[in-house]
């Protein structure tokens, strides 16, 4: 990071700054890293107001910052998650000028998703992205009361290019559907569509694995399944796509983790079930 460290200190320009960050945040995995980039991204941004790509680069790495750091506290990953937000907000207000004069005539973000042209899908997935982690860490109540409007964000991001990020708006309209406590089966049928078309958008998206085996499989007590998508997750390469490579390693090491704790997520009858099915009975 010395590179970085004195680029920021001798006030280096945007660009030059922000090829140095293009070349460094391969590696984000490392905290340390993470927080050198997310110190630079923040100085591109101030020095080239007029850029939506290190605003948009931000609010990716505000929300890795959350996945990295799990012992943090609620404050800590609230204000990460929160910056993450304004940097997409800004990024949306560079990419649509729909939405800048929908905004003008004080329509909310909300009120202005039909006024976004697809140019700020990016942008606005971010937005839904950040927001989502952050009402999850506010609880499973704050999360309940603004699943719908997540949801609409989400949907919208779909209707203008479904295959923004990967297809990650499908990914996260599935772990919405799984975060309800009621509508048990409903919300399983909901999240397995949503899976589907995750998985044939994001092919190598390792996090779509996880979400089957962390919160459908253990939802739906399928432990023949968890295993299945957790062994995918352990064999498959972490670079098959590029640009989540780092990603891809870090739900590796959660798919370890999962793989420990299996006799605290299913009954003794799930996985009898599961070990029977896989011809594994003992």
């Amino acid at each position: 990071m010395l590179a970085l460290t004195v680029a920021l200190a001798l006030g280096t320009s945007g660009a030059a700054l922000g090829d140095e960050l293009a070349s460094r945040f391969a590696e984000r995995l490392d905290p340390a890293a993470l927080d050198g980039i997310i110190s630079g991204l923040t100085a591109v941004a101030t020095k080239a107001p007029r850029d939506p790509q290190p605003r948009l680069q931000l609010a990716r790495a505000q929300e890795l910052w959350t996945e990295l750091h799990g012992e943090a506290t609620a404050a800590d990953a609230i204000a990460h998650l929160s910056a993450g937000v304004e940097s997409a907000r800004e990024a949306l207000a560079l990419l649509s000028p729909g939405y800048v004069e929908a905004a003008r005539q004080g329509r909310s973000l909300a009120q202005a998703l039909q006024a976004i042209e697809p140019a700020g899908a990016i942008a606005l997935y971010w937005i839904a992205a950040d927001q989502h982690r952050l009402a999850a860490q506010r609880g499973l109540a704050a999360l309940l009361l603004e699943t719908d409007d997540l949801r609409r964000l989400f949907a919208r991001v779909i209707e203008l290019a479904p295959e923004t990020f990967h297809g990650g708006a499908y990914l996260h309209e599935a772990e919405l559907a799984l975060a309800m406590p009621a509508g048990y089966a409903a919300s399983l049928e909901t999240a397995s569509d949503d899976l589907a078309q995750a998985e044939r958008l994001g092919a190598g998206w390792l996090r779509v694995d996880l979400v089957w085996a962390e919160r459908w499989a253990v939802k739906a007590q399928d432990y023949g399944l968890f295993q299945r998508k957790l062994q995918k997750v352990l064999q498959s390469p972490a670079d098959a796509q590029s640009d989540l490579a780092p990603e891809n390693e870090l739900a590796k090491r959660q798919a370890k983790a999962l793989l420990a704790s299996a006799q605290l997520l299913f009954t003794r009858a799930a996985i009898h079930r599961g070990e029977a099915t896989a011809g594994g009975k003992r």
